[in-house]
């Protein structure tokens, strides 16, 4: 179980980072007209993929380390446009929408965080698999957790394997270095959150290890404001998932 346990001091590291996904406080969406926000000062705005701020010293924003005073604009993503005290402003563009997402170390979700909350290591949960590539890719568009807005994801291939005596199909995306297995199953909404992923090696030879133990939550687990893409339709275990992280809310 050595792995199982470098993986939990992993996932709490990565959630427990200051500016990680427990940091999120906010989420907007913008469009042409300036909009002040009751969260954070200045004037906001998008058009065409470009997000703009309006503001003066006196609204406290800071951009490249110097108060912002007058207009900044930026175009698409980026991990930090502009800091507020110590929240960082990040700017992103999902699904043809501009925003904003404002990440806070003292944030109530990452404040309140007291370790990861899963089940016991259950090794029955450990499967070997058979992978039967997808070429090329083909691409999924599919909902998140933000009403209205999609995501893409791309199938590389599918996974078959047999759990309590009954097989399993699950469509598997791609993860960089990894496959990725966004999936439902009975525990969602009672012991578990509403989906989970599973990141799993690339297989070799048309076979990989499924480690579920190790299947872990979306950021829309633990906040509202995380964009996270829902399972693939169809993609559900028909057995209760014992393994892996637990609800957290």
């Amino acid at each position: 179980m050595s792995g199982w346990h470098e993986w939990l001091a992993r996932r709490e590291r990565d959630l427990r980072a200051p500016y990680g996904w427990l940091s999120l406080v906010g989420l907007h969406w913008l469009d042409p007209r300036p909009t002040r926000f009751a969260d954070l000062p200045g004037e906001w705005s998008a058009e065409s993929g470009v997000i703009r701020v309006k503001a003066s010293v006196s609204d406290g924003l800071c951009h490249d380390g110097k108060p912002l005073d007058g207009v900044r604009e930026i175009k698409g993503d980026a991990a930090e446009f502009v800091t507020y005290g110590g929240i960082h402003v990040e700017t992103l563009i999902r699904d043809g929408r501009a925003g904003i997402r404002l990440r806070d170390p003292e944030g109530p979700a990452l404040k309140a965080y007291d370790g990861p909350s899963v089940f016991d290591h259950a090794p029955e949960w450990v499967v070997e698999a058979e992978f039967t590539p997808r070429h090329p890719a083909k691409r999924l568009e599919v909902d998140t957790a933000q009403h209205g807005i999609h995501e893409v994801l791309f199938e590389v291939g599918e996974v078959r394997f047999t759990v309590a005596g009954r097989e399993q199909r699950l469509i598997a995306t791609a993860g960089g270095d990894t496959i990725v297995l966004v999936f439902h199953d009975p525990t969602n909404d009672d012991t578990t959150a509403p989906w989970r992923q599973l990141d799993a090696p690339l297989p070799v030879d048309g076979r990989v290890t499924l480690d579920f133990n190790q299947a872990r939550n979306f950021p829309s687990a633990f906040t509202d404001f995380g964009i996270c893409p829902m399972p693939p339709a169809g993609n559900e275990i028909t057995v209760p998932v014992t393994a892996g992280e637990r609800r957290v809310r």
